[in-house]
């Protein structure tokens, strides 16, 4: 018996964090997290996991919950087929030149006539990318407290930024005069 409990004990202690909260998780937590997981809709993974739609903002409010789904994307970010530099390569590669018109588009109308010119359809590329980012954990800062954030590394994306920057100091503001100073 006194063998039993030892095997159990290292057993135990060789399970990953991952694996351990899982296991603490009631089925009905780790069905929201894994459902929560496919398209980061708290709603539906509420009700997927027979909660109401509005209890999922409570749920992912649960340190033990939350701490889950972050093992949970890192579990899958090792196995996962999309990496971070697939997603900079759809980035650079595909979104851009279309977001710039560099690159044509070929497509057909609701009446099934092809056309070709340099119109997309921005917001549904843009939705991919933003899912295969979330997935990859590849995301940038959203918005905080009314106001939205976006850095943007330009050498990584490849553009070259040429030009001046303006810097007014507190006391320009209130004059109304602007020095600039060169940063090229």
């Amino acid at each position: 018996m006194a063998g039993q409990e030892l095997t159990q004990t290292t057993e135990s202690s060789e399970l990953s964090e991952f694996e351990k909260l899982e296991q603490e998780l009631d089925p009905q937590h780790r069905l929201f997290c894994y459902e929560y997981f496919v398209d980061f809709d708290r709603r539906r993974a509420a009700t997927a996991a027979n909660f109401h739609p509005d209890h999922g903002i409570r749920l992912l409010r649960r340190p033990q919950i939350s701490h889950f789904i972050k093992l949970l994307g890192d579990e899958l970010a090792n196995d996962s087929l999309i990496s971070r530099d697939m997603v900079q390569h759809e980035i650079l590669e595909e979104f851009l030149p279309r977001a710039k018109g560099d690159k044509e588009v070929v497509g057909v109308d609701r009446d099934g006539v092809a056309w070709e010119g340099k119109v997309t359809n921005m917001a549904a590329h843009a939705k991919a990318i933003d899912l295969m980012a979330k997935h990859s954990g590849f995301t940038l800062p959203e918005t905080v407290k009314g106001g939205l954030t976006i850095n943007i590394n330009h050498r990584a994306l490849g553009i070259t930024v040429e030009g001046e920057s303006v810097e007014i100091t507190k006391n320009e503001q209130s004059t109304g005069e602007v020095s600039e100073e060169g940063s090229g």
